[in-house]
C-alpha cells in the first residue's frame, strides 16, 4: 500500500492512520516531490509527471501491484498514477480533494462558506505574491488553513503543526509546493484525456462532511468503472489526523473487499 499526502503537509500526515494500516498490510508513505520534505521535482510538478517519477520510485520497492491512497494535491497526483499506470494499481482511494479538469466549475462570486475552503486554488497559482506574503509567515497561514478547514483543529496536533512549518520554512520550499496549483492548467488538460478511458480500478472516494463530503464520489462515478465511497461524519478536510479511527476502518473494509474480489 503507498499514501500520497497533500500539501501543506508531508508524509506525516499518515502518522495517526498508520498503526491500523499497517497492522494488516505493507505500507509505504511517500512524499511527492516538493511536498513537506522531499527533494524538488527534477520534471516539473504537473501531476502527470510527478506520478511517472513516483511510479519509478516505488515500483523498485513494490513491484507488485499496490493500493494507491491519497489525500488534496495526492489526489491529484494518484489519479494521474492510475490512470497511465492502471496495470500497478489495485484499487485508488481518493481523500477530499477536487481533481484538477475534473470537477464541475464554480461560479463566482463564490459563496463566502465556499471561498473560505477554495481560495488557495487561486491564490496559490498566482506569481510571485504567495511567496511575497508568506515568507517568514508559515506559522500564520498554516494555523489559518487548519481552524477553517477542519472540523476537529484540536486534533491536529502542535508536534505535526511544527513538522510543517519546519518543511515549508526551508528555502524553496512554499515556491516547491505553489509549484502544483502553478501547474494545475497543465494538469487538468493531461486528466481531461486521461478521463476518456475509465479506470477499471475498485475506487474508493471519501470527503470530510463539512469539506468535499459526498461530491468526491459523485464526481468519480464519471471517472471509473466501479466506485464507492461517501462523506465521513464530524469531519473536515484533513480526515486522517481528524477522524483516523474511522478512516481506517474505511479503507480496511474496502481493501478486504477488493482482495477478496479478486481470490
Amino acid at each position: 500500500m503507498v499514501l500520497v499526502p497533500g500539501w501543506p503537509e508531508s508524509a506525516r500526515a499518515y502518522d495517526e492512520v498508520l498503526p491500523f494500516l499497517a497492522a494488516r498490510h505493507h505500507v509505504l508513505a511517500v512524499g511527492p516531490p516538493g511536498l513537506g520534505d522531499s527533494v524538488e521535482s527534477t520534471q516539473g510538478y504537473d501531476t502527470g509527471s510527478i506520478s511517472r517519477q513516483l511510479e519509478n520510485a516505488v515500483r523498485s520497492f513494490m513491484p507488485q501491484s499496490i493500493h494507491l491512497v491519497s489525500h488534496d494535491v495526492g489526489a491529484w497526483i494518484a489519479y494521474a498514477w492510475a490512470a497511465q499506470f492502471p496495470e500497478r494499481i489495485r484499487s485508488l482511494t481518493l481523500l477530499d480533494s477536487a481533481l484538477p479538469g475534473l470537477t464541475p466549475p464554480q461560479s463566482f462570486p463564490l459563496p463566502p462558506e465556499v471561498n473560505i475552503k477554495l481560495w488557495q486554488l487561486c491564490f496559490n497559482t498566482l506569481p510571485e505574491l504567495p511567496e511575497v506574503l508568506t515568507q517568514g509567515r508559515e506559522r500564520e497561514l498554516f494555523e489559518w488553513l487548519i481552524q477553517h478547514k477542519a472540523q476537529h483543529p484540536e486534533r491536529i496536533t502542535q508536534a505535526k503543526r511544527d513538522h510543517y512549518v519546519e518543511c515549508y520554512s526551508k528555502p524553496g520550499a512554499m515556491t516547491r509546493g505553489f509549484a502544483y496549483y502553478r501547474e494545475a492548467a497543465k494538469s487538468a488538460l493531461q486528466n481531461i484525456e486521461f478521463a476518456k478511458t475509465k479506470l477499471g480500478m475498485p475506487v474508493l472516494a471519501l470527503g470530510g462532511q463539512i469539506a468535499m463530503g459526498d461530491r468526491l464520489r459523485k464526481s468519480m462515478e464519471a471517472l471509473a468503472v466501479h466506485v464507492e465511497g461517501g462523506a465521513i461524519e464530524d469531519c473536515g478536510h484533513y480526515v486522517m489526523e481528524e477522524q483516523p479511527e474511522a478512516v481506517s476502518s474505511r479503507l480496511l473494509e474496502f481493501f478486504e473487499r477488493v482482495e477478496s474480489a479478486k481470490s
